[in-house]
């Protein structure tokens, strides 16, 4: 990864006050604190979890603390503000070997026009075939499960430091021949700042999943809104360091995670990373790890995640720019 330019020195105090002084910073806020705050007063627990699996092996490997660090086409997913920093079209493919036989596939396009960067992308979940009984526990036949999300995104620059973005994603989830449909959007911010010393460093906040959720029958699930805010720094020319800190609101759990990319050579990488997320796996917590190769414009990014007695999450991504 290539550190972030921290072009001419400036105070960080006075950086940070600038930056949070705008208005559309209060906007956001006010839209985290205000929106939530109405519909916690019904408890309701969200659905559709697998909006919370993140995409791309490199994020993965790093447990996704990437609010602050999108600059690839996973920008779609982490925080879309991210996608402004595509300067080139680029395509990325993900396969997951999620828990339980289920597997995880993600495939993005970004493209980076005059004025805004655009992306679309596929998400899907099969959860693979389930054996079903009777009342009398005898075998009746079987069925299947799957999610689906199919999403599009734009990302505009607004000044030399900062960029905001938005996603719309149409999501599709599939049980026993019922159908369930729903629509969201994520809401994305992400700016520069040089630390004291010329440290940079890059802020992001992103909001995901705003919408009604998913009906099946007479009972309507949440979708798993969810607000993040994240750090990262160049702390040496070739290593950066990232943390985040999310919120499920309608799940009621705050979590943090920490991750860093170590570039060697200029083409390989080393990633890990800790979330002490409460669906971890492990009496050691949510510890991650990967390596990614680069060839030119092609990158090949690889992730493993202990899951405790379920096992191991293994992703392999691959990108290519054109």
């Amino acid at each position: 990864m290539k550190c972030l330019d921290a072009g001419n020195k400036k105070d960080f105090a006075n950086s940070l006050i600038f930056w949070a002084s705008r208005p559309y910073v209060l906007v956001l806020v006010l839209a985290f604190l205000l929106t939530p705050s109405a519909r916690l007063a019904g408890a309701l627990e969200s659905g559709a979890d697998f909006l919370n699996i993140g995409s791309g092996a490199r994020p993965a490997a790093m447990s996704s603390a990437f609010t602050a660090v999108s600059n690839d086409a996973n920008a779609i997913y982490y925080n879309p503000a991210g996608l402004a920093a595509v300067n080139t079209r680029a395509v990325s493919f993900m396969h997951a070997d999620w828990l339980m036989d289920a597997s995880y596939d993600f495939a993005a396009l970004a493209v980076p026009f005059k004025n805004f960067s655009a992306a679309f992308s596929i998400t899907r979940l099969d959860h693979g075939g389930f054996e079903a009984r009777g009342a009398d526990r005898r075998a009746a036949g079987g069925f299947k499960s799957s999610d689906l999300s199919v999403a599009t995104a734009f990302s505009k620059t607004l000044d030399s430091n900062s960029t905001i973005g938005f996603t719309a994603k149409y999501i599709v989830s599939s049980i026993a021949g019922y159908r369930a449909t729903a629509a969201a959007f994520d809401a994305g911010y992400m700016r520069k700042l040089s630390a004291l010393g010329g440290l940079p460093l890059s802020l992001g906040v992103a909001v995901r999943n705003m919408g009604r959720g998913l009906k099946y029958a007479e009972q309507r699930d949440e979708l798993p809104l969810t607000v993040s805010a994240g750090v990262s720094a160049c702390v040496f020319d070739a290593m950066t360091l990232v943390f985040d800190v999310k919120r499920l609101v309608y799940d009621k759990e705050t979590s943090f995670a920490v991750g860093s990319e170590y570039n060697m050579f200029g083409a390989m990488f080393l990633r890990g990373g800790y979330s002490n997320s409460l669906t971890g796996a492990g009496d050691m917590g949510n510890i991650s790890g990967g390596a990614g190769i680069k060839f030119a414009n092609v990158a090949v990014d690889y992730s493993f995640a202990p899951f405790g007695n379920f096992g191991a999450i293994k992703a392999l991504s691959l990108n290519y720019k054109f």
